[in-house]
């Protein structure tokens, strides 16, 4: 009897243990979890560092172009399974432009702020390829599988959208949900960043520039005419100064008021920006007075360029409550490094004793130094 029981006992396949090749099974499985999961802290690990890398960037950057910069080189490397774009809504808040983009985005360069629904509903929008109809206009090209945009938002203001997109559903960390809280994060801190600037920006520009004419105030310019005198030593190069000074604008605030002559003096500071290049220094010195720095100018090409000044404001329309105003002519002064000064002082003491002859000369001419 006791040899019946003992023929019956289980079996090495029956005695409670997993079979060898089901263990072997379940412990590949357990290995690929762990493989996978050291994959993902390996990729979360690698995005935040790169999102400190940026963050700590973008606190360096002094201006938008080095923050938009910063976010040209590193927002490939944060969403590398995707496109992507960086718009920015303009100061007239009517247009959104594309200033940033990275993986051939497909999206429209300048677009209505009513085009993107995240900026319509003030939160993020995310469609995938079956919701084709629910697809922002500003994406062009064909629909992509997946598309992301999120609001830019800091201290109450919508400043532009960070916008996703890809093609390729199939791409491991295709915008998944993690993904998305992700961008979440780089839009929030690339608002924050972009606000900083933007305030700074103001400030300096409230701090160096006349607030009627939006050109340069003479405390800017002073110090920039330093800085270009030492340039134009170190290279051995010309420096072109002049003093402007509109014709009897006593006279002309005397018959309009000075709201027109504001007017007048508004409009020409737009003239002189657009009649000017971008290395040139143009500044309010004072009242009606302005003053012009040309880089690398001699002294028959600073007299050409202001020449130009003068006959072109001749044709300049200046409305005043809709109604035409008196034309104004203007007077100039040109002095030249290093022929008639090596200093700040001189240059501008020499600028103004041109000025003063042409002015004594019976106005609307250019007059050289000396």
């Amino acid at each position: 009897m006791f040899a019946n029981l003992l023929s019956k006992r289980p079996s090495d396949k029956s005695n409670g243990h997993l079979p060898a090749d089901h263990t072997q099974i379940g412990a590949a499985d357990n290995l690929a979890d762990l493989q996978a999961r050291l994959v993902e802290m390996e990729a979360r690990a690698r995005e935040i560092n790169l999102l400190n890398e940026m963050g700590e960037l973008l606190l360096a950057c002094r201006t938008l172009d080095e923050a938009y910069t910063v976010i040209t080189q590193l927002a490939g490397k944060l969403f590398p399974e995707a496109a992507g774009a960086l718009c920015v809504i303009s100061p007239s808040r009517n247009l959104v432009e594309a200033v940033v983009t990275w993986g051939e985005a497909q999206v429209t360069p300048v677009f209505a702020p009513d085009e993107c629904w995240a900026l319509r509903r003030g939160r993020i929008h995310a469609v995938t390829s079956g919701q084709a109809g629910m697809i922002c206009r500003h994406v062009i090209a064909l629909p992509p599988v997946r598309s992301l945009c999120i609001p830019l938002t800091a201290q109450g203001e919508t400043l532009g959208l960070l916008h996703l997109q890809t093609r390729n559903s199939g791409q491991p960390g295709c915008l998944t949900e993690a993904k998305q809280q992700f961008a979440i994060t780089v839009a929030r801190q690339s608002a924050l960043a972009l606000a900083n600037l933007t305030l700074r920006e103001t400030l300096r520009n409230q701090a160096i520039r006349d607030p009627l004419t939006g050109l340069y105030n003479r405390r800017y310019m002073e110090e920039s005419l330093e800085r270009e005198i030492r340039r134009a030593e170190r290279r051995d190069a010309s420096l072109g100064v002049v003093m402007l000074d509109l014709d009897h604008f006593k006279q002309f605030n005397d018959t309009y008021g000075h709201a027109a002559g504001d007017s007048l003096l508004r409009d020409l500071g737009a003239f002189i920006q657009a009649n000017t290049r971008g290395e040139d220094i143009a500044c309010r010195y004072g009242g009606e007075e302005f003053a012009l720095i040309f880089p690398e100018a001699s002294i028959e090409v600073t007299r050409q360029r202001v020449e130009q000044l003068r006959e072109g404001l001749k044709s300049l329309a200046v409305l005043y409550h809709g109604q035409p105003l008196t034309r104004v002519t203007l007077s100039a002064g040109v002095a030249v490094l290093p022929e008639h000064g090596q200093t700040v002082e001189a240059l501008l003491r020499a600028a103004d004793a041109a000025l003063y002859r042409a002015k004594q000369a019976g106005r609307d001419k250019v007059m050289v130094s000396g």
